[in-house]
């Protein structure tokens, strides 16, 4: 079974024919289009209180099952400030019920078991003619990740001639091509939360202490207050020091900041990103590093650098003494960039620690990390009477 799902805002039906001729066999086509996918909310519901579905009740909702059981899924996407769109962001974010909670490492990495036996080929197609050779690469290298971790084999189709189907191949991300740039010390820095949880946020609990250490040399909004973007997205223009700070869904940005970056405009000044995420190893956000380079080029501003820290999923979970501990090297690296006009680069190799894990620890993992895991998981299926459900496959 092959699944076109058709991400544009605006929809032209000629290309599916073109497309369709690529295979041998039927293609059923779902058009999404302006239907607008609602962005992810990382409640876990559809782990820990209906295993494998997920409690929004939106178009994306209906279409799991065509996704799920298709062999191959062909996405036509449409790409904005030299990445993927909102929309196509919020179809990634919200596959997350078609994968257990549970973890296993692979090459030095975390991911999420599967949930199915066999997940459908992912097959994307977009239009290049606006983006530079490099947010080509940024754009395609994330495409082969994302896949990579849904447990699917990734190609592209490509407009040469004719269209073309390209398998898509592992490479490092295009990160450190803009090298981080010192400016003067700051005497304010706007910080735009970009955490999409409606409570519980580790993200808000983290600004919560930068606050403290700066006062009014920082100001805090949050991106979930969509009613507010055009008006912040006219002063991002005149603001001299700006920063997103954001926990990574699916490699990238949630996909309402995605939906807000699209509304800037290039300006003078500067910008650096702090991403979090709850797997431990930076490796994981490399890839959105990569395009925040990119960004800061598109947007003509300063680049001046991507903190990143893995490991904060657990934070609140933790004792007040160690949630403080883990928390203080966060803020040390934005007072550090508000007093010293950069971050200070040890700091940012140390809190990117560990980049991947080393054998040793794929060993102890495989001994005890995955039973400790697996209870702390089960402990809260159990609480939602969810534990018997736990290995659904709904669709």
């Amino acid at each position: 079974m092959i699944t076109l799902f058709d991400l544009r805002a605006k929809q032209a039906g000629e290309i599916y024919e073109a497309i369709g001729n690529l295979y041998e066999e039927p293609m059923k086509v779902v058009s999404i289009g302006d239907q607008s996918i609602t962005a992810c909310i990382g409640c876990w519901n559809c782990w820990l209180k209906t295993p494998g579905r997920c409690v929004m009740k939106d178009h994306m909702a209906e279409i799991y099952p065509d996704y799920v059981n298709s062999d191959t899924v062909i996405l036509l996407m449409d790409t904005a400030q030299g990445f993927i769109s909102h929309q196509a962001k919020a179809f990634f974010d919200r596959t997350i019920p078609h994968y257990h909670p549970y973890i296993e490492l692979v090459d030095g990495e975390c991911h999420h078991v599967a949930r199915y036996q066999s997940y459908p080929d992912l097959v994307f197609y977009y239009d290049t003619d606006d983006l530079t050779k490099y947010e080509g690469q940024v754009i395609e290298d994330y495409l082969y990740r994302t896949a990579y971790h849904f447990k699917s084999k990734a190609y592209r189709i490509i407009k040469d001639g004719s269209l073309q189907l390209h398998p898509l191949e592992s490479r490092k991300a295009k990160n450190q091509a803009v090298a981080f740039a010192p400016t003067e010390l700051m005497e304010k820095l706007v910080i735009y939360n970009g955490s999409p949880r409606r409570s519980g946020s580790n993200s808000a609990l983290i600004l919560e202490k930068v606050v403290e250490a700066l006062g009014d040399k920082v100001e805090i909004r949050d991106l979930k207050k969509r009613d507010q973007w055009e008006e912040w997205a006219e002063a991002f223009k005149s603001e001299k020091r700006v920063m997103f700070f954001m926990p990574l869904y699916v490699h990238a940005m949630p996909s309402h900041v995605m939906g807000f970056i699209e509304k800037l405009q290039a300006s003078k000044g500067s910008i650096s990103f702090f991403v979090q995420s709850g797997f431990p190893e930076s490796s994981q956000s490399h890839y959105l590093e990569a395009y925040f380079q990119q960004l800061a080029l598109k947007l003509e501003r300063n680049y001046l650098g991507t903190a990143i820290k893995g490991g904060v999923e657990g934070l609140q979970m933790r004792p007040a003494m160690a949630q403080e501990k883990m928390i203080e090297p966060l803020v040390k690296a934005i007072v550090n960039l508000v007093s010293e006009g950069n971050f200070n680069a040890m700091d940012i190799r140390r809190l990117a620690r560990p980049i991947r894990f080393g054998k040793g620890t794929e060993i102890l993992f495989k001994l005890l990390g995955k039973r400790f895991l697996n209870f702390f998981w089960d402990q809260q299926l159990k609480a939602n009477n969810a534990y018997e459900k736990r290995f659904d496959r709904p669709y």
